[in-house]
């Protein structure tokens, strides 16, 4: 029998132990292929293309840190199995095989697995190509067609990839071979001889640097001493490696100290089943302590990226829309291009003209000394367009989204539009608010002073043409308006403005300039909509990719882990069926054991992925609440799921002595 024949019999019959592995191998290839389709795929190079955005090359930079992702999930996976199948090596190695041949064996599985797993995934990335493409244009709000993704770029380079890391991974099983003699191979890994007792002092230690860590990056970067342009990189440095270390600080000595103690508390330790598993415990800490530390910062990355990624995206998209509310703005429209604009809406069989409204805009400046070593968070505003208390009533009306009526201001009060959002107006209220301002027009010698008396977190005018704006009493405007040059603007209100691409267009062709592209003549809800969306919507699309990358690699390191325990700790639990405890029992135990390797490292990760979030929120100001909750709660029952079926597996692995 030749050795590709010993491989073949040996998958063969023994397919349940070897779809595991598979199992890993078809999903990051999966991943792999399809993103990478993406990238390759025409419609949506079209679509970058046209907003010129370089989201392709977007994608291709992203598929290099999914390869260095997806090698590392492969490895960790192909590692462990390995590894669980030390006493089978050396069974061929008391046979008589040489250790080359045992290498050759183990190439000719792995190449049998990896020809499955890219055979399997790409088919199924073809499959499912669709829905991956279909769900980018509905995160980047695109109604676009899309089909089936076969691309034969993205199936050499998923070829290629993998052959490299097929080569990787047998390299690793030789080494397992030739490093550990027979009798090692036979040999389970050596439980802890003198069990850890933890150590208070170095607990203390790792909760300060997590502690501290978490003080820094919820610090702000523009006030803090400790993010200065001289400490900046070292704090950044210390964020990231101190709360690691401090995380197994915390992981190495205090869960040991914790069970220490509950194993000196006799009434605790042997009520029930709690001998077996605080003993079990006790034995695997420090080995646990490292493989914790890992799951604990992928389960952070993974909602951090997806939390901070979930946040922008709202917060973006919100403002995009607040910060746009008419359909088409022009600045110094003349009356033939009006009437062009008007006869382009009327022969759109999408869109008819609401109404069209026009205003007159006054430029004025602050005069303010700023203040350079102020934080920019901290600075007033240094410019303001000023329009009239009856125009602002007039447009909110007319928009009926729910603006605020203003009944009257006094001669020298305003009231702020800004679509920044109630977050971030709530924090920058008291700088507007604080004294009032003086204000000089262009082209007028007078000065005048204006107390802000309110923020409104809403604009009536589209912020690319009209970015600070605020409302004065009618008489005032007057005056101002004797003296001054104003910015006049035309509104023309349509409807579907967000599937307005073809008249978008036309209109761009009367006013000039390049369509999809910002324009100082013109302001148009759906490229400035359209714009940003689909830039945010390629970076959270590439943002949940990674996110599911570390989720895999998190679940593959804990299955793989237990799997490995499972096979090592036969003999013990059939000790124990030996002795009457029935399967339920067993269950019990392990569901115990394992516990602490998901619920650990979790709270570590939700703990650690809050205070990235807060940092993003008092940095960018930026509301957290809903997406930190919706990716927490989401990976949180997934976690859940995950623990059940490893708790599953492992009972049934020493219950039935099943490989």
């Amino acid at each position: 029998m030749t050795l590709f024949n010993i491989a073949f019999t040996n998958v063969r019959k023994n397919f349940n132990q070897f779809s595991m592995y598979l199992g890993s191998l078809i999903l990051s290839v999966l991943i792999y292929f399809t993103f990478v389709s993406l990238a390759y795929n025409k419609s949506i190079g079209l679509i970058f293309d046209k907003w010129g955005i370089g989201g392709q090359g977007v994608f291709l930079a992203a598929a290099i840190v999914l390869i260095l992702f997806v090698a590392f999930f492969v490895f960790y996976s192909s590692n462990y199995f390995t590894r669980s199948r030390k006493r089978e090596l050396g069974l061929y190695s008391l046979l008589g095989l040489r250790k080359g041949q045992i290498g050759r064996i183990i190439f000719y599985e792995n190449l049998m697995m990896h020809l499955m797993a890219v055979v399997g995934g790409i088919l199924i990335g073809i499959f499912f190509s669709k829905f991956f493409s279909m769900l980018l244009f509905r995160i980047m709000d695109l109604s676009i067609p899309s089909g089936f993704t076969f691309s034969f770029s993205a199936i050499l380079s998923t070829i290629f990839v993998f052959g490299i890391i097929l080569v990787v991974t047998t390299a690793n099983g030789y080494w397992i071979v030739y490093r550990h003699s027979m009798v090692e191979l036979f040999k389970a890994d050596a439980r802890e001889k003198n069990p850890a007792k933890g150590s208070l002092t170095l607990s203390i230690v790792g909760i300060f640097l997590i502690g501290f860590g978490y003080f820094l990056a919820t610090s702000s970067v523009e006030s803090s001493i400790f993010w200065s342009n001289n400490f900046f990189l070292a704090t950044t440095v210390f964020v990231l490696f101190g709360v690691v270390l401090g995380t197994w600080l915390v992981l190495r000595f205090l869960f040991p100290y914790v069970v220490y103690k509950l194993f000196l508390n006799k009434s605790f330790f042997y009520k029930g089943t709690n001998i077996l598993t605080v003993t079990w415990l006790r034995y695997r800490m420090k080995k646990t302590a490292g493989t914790l530390t890992m799951i604990a910062v992928l389960s952070a990355t993974t909602l951090t990226i997806i939390g901070a990624l979930g946040s922008i995206y709202m917060n973006i998209i919100s403002f995009a829309e607040s910060s746009n509310p008419n359909s088409y703005q022009t600045l110094w429209s003349t009356q033939t291009e009006r009437e062009k604009i008007y006869e382009a809406i009327k022969e759109s069989d999408s869109h008819t003209l609401i109404y069209h409204e026009t205003v007159d805009l006054y430029e004025a400046d602050v005069l303010e000394n700023v203040n350079e070593n102020v934080p920019f968070e901290e600075q007033r505003m240094t410019y303001f367009e000023v329009m009239s208390l009856s125009d602002y009533n007039r447009l909110a009306k007319k928009l009926n989204n729910h603006s605020q009526q203003v009944k009257e201001l006094a001669a020298g009060e305003a009231i702020y539009l800004s679509p920044s959002g109630r977050f971030e107006n709530k924090k920058r209220m008291h700088l507007y608010m604080e004294k009032p301002y003086t204000l000089q027009f262009r082209n007028n010698p007078n000065k005048y002073t204006l107390e802000i008396v309110d923020v409104y977190s809403h604009a009536v005018l589209n912020t690319d043409m009209a970015i600070s704006v605020l409302v004065i009493n009618d008489a005032l405007y007057k005056e101002i308006s004797q003296k001054s040059m104003p910015r006049h603007i035309d509104i023309f209100q349509v409807t579907n403005a967000d599937k307005a691409e073809a008249l978008d267009h036309k209109i761009q062709d009367i006013v000039g300039g390049d369509p999809y592209m910002w324009n100082r003549s013109l302001s148009s809800f759906y490229s400035n909509y359209h714009l940003i969306s689909t830039l945010i919507g390629v970076m959270l699309y590439i943002g949940m990719f990674m996110g599911f990358v570390f989720f895999a690699a998190t679940g593959s390191i804990i299955y793989f882990k237990q799997i490995t325990e499972a096979v090592d700790e036969r003999p013990r639990f059939a000790v124990l069926q030996k002795m009457g405890m029935s399967h339920k029992e067993i269950r019990t135990v392990i569901a115990k054991q394992v516990l602490p390797v998901f619920l650990i490292p979790l709270i570590l990760g939700v703990c650690h992925s809050i205070a990235a979030m807060v940092s993003l929120s008092v940095n960018l100001m930026y509301s957290i609440g809903a997406p930190v909750l919706i990716s927490t709660t989401i990976y949180t029952v997934f976690f859940i799921i995950y623990y059940f079926v490893c708790v599953s597996t492992y009972t049934n692995m020493v219950s039935n002595g099943d490989d």
